[in-house]
């Protein structure tokens, strides 16, 4: 079974289990090439490259790694605005898997 959020046990087995390509490719850009470069700095640079040739989606990259991803906002349409109700917060014993204990009113602490 894929993992499932509140399976602990696959998410256990799954940090357990190597990750074999992952690994591979790791090792293969700690590798230096024939100008003693390291290949993952070769990797670096030829993106840059790309990005300073005009390629949109190389310049996109680099200001995702280098300023992180732009966050996503999340919105309804216009149409049909999301509004928020009600928050919750929920104790979940995982050993239960179902009845959740839900705390009244869980408010905003800034808000006080």
């Amino acid at each position: 079974m894929p993992f499932q959020p509140g399976n602990l046990e696959q998410k256990k087995a799954d940090q357990r289990r190597p990750r074999i390509v992952a690994q591979a490719i790791i090792s293969a850009l700690k590798e230096t090439d024939s100008d003693n470069i390291p290949k993952l700095q070769r990797l670096g640079r030829a993106l840059v490259a790309k990005a300073l040739e005009g390629d949109v989606a190389a310049m996109k990259e680099v200001a995702d790694r280098v300023d992180g991803k732009v966050p996503v906002q999340v919105q309804g349409d216009p149409d049909n605005p999301l509004i928020i109700e009600r928050v919750m917060r929920e104790i979940v014993d995982p050993a239960q898997k179902s009845n959740p204990v839900t705390l009244p009113d869980a408010r905003d602490p800034r808000a006080a």
